[in-house]
C-alpha cells in the first residue's frame, strides 16, 4: 500500500496529521494558547488515547515549562487533561513573572535616567 501511495502520489491523511503532531513544538517566545490550538486541531483528527496524547503534548513544550514539570514534587502527569492544566498554570506563572521583571526594569531605568538628569 505504501508503494501505491508513493507511486500515485496518494496521501495518507492520518499519517500526515500524526507527523504534524510529532513535529509540533511550542516556540520559545510564544504563549501556550497557539500551541494548544494547533495541538488540539491535530489530536482531534487522530483518536489517540489519553496517555499518548499526554506524552506528545509534553514533548512539544519548551524548557521554561518542562523544567518546572520535571522538578515538581508530584509525579509528572500521565493524563492529557492533567498535563494540559499544569502546563497552562506554569505558562501563566512564567508570563506573570516576566511582566513583573519587565516592569521592574522599566522603573529602574526611569530612576537612573532621572538621577543622571539632575
Amino acid at each position: 500500500m505504501d508503494e501505491v501511495h508513493q507511486h500515485f502520489n496518494l496521501s495518507d491523511p492520518i499519517s500526515e496529521v500524526a507527523n504534524m503532531l510529532d513535529n509540533l513544538c511550542m516556540k520559545p517566545g510564544n504563549k501556550i494558547s497557539t500551541y494548544n490550538v494547533n495541538f488540539m486541531h491535530y489530536a482531534s483528527q487522530l483518536g489517540w488515547g489519553n496517555s499518548i496524547l499526554c506524552h506528545h503534548y509534553y514533548q512539544g513544550l519548551p524548557n521554561r515549562i518542562l523544567d518546572p514539570i520535571s522538578t515538581q514534587k508530584q509525579k509528572k502527569p500521565t493524563l492529557f487533561q492533567d498535563m494540559y492544566i499544569l502546563a497552562m498554570t506554569i505558562n501563566h506563572q512564567y508570563w506573570e513573572q516576566d511582566c513583573k521583571c519587565h516592569y521592574a526594569r522599566q522603573v529602574e531605568k526611569e530612576a537612573l535616567k532621572s538621577h543622571f538628569q539632575k
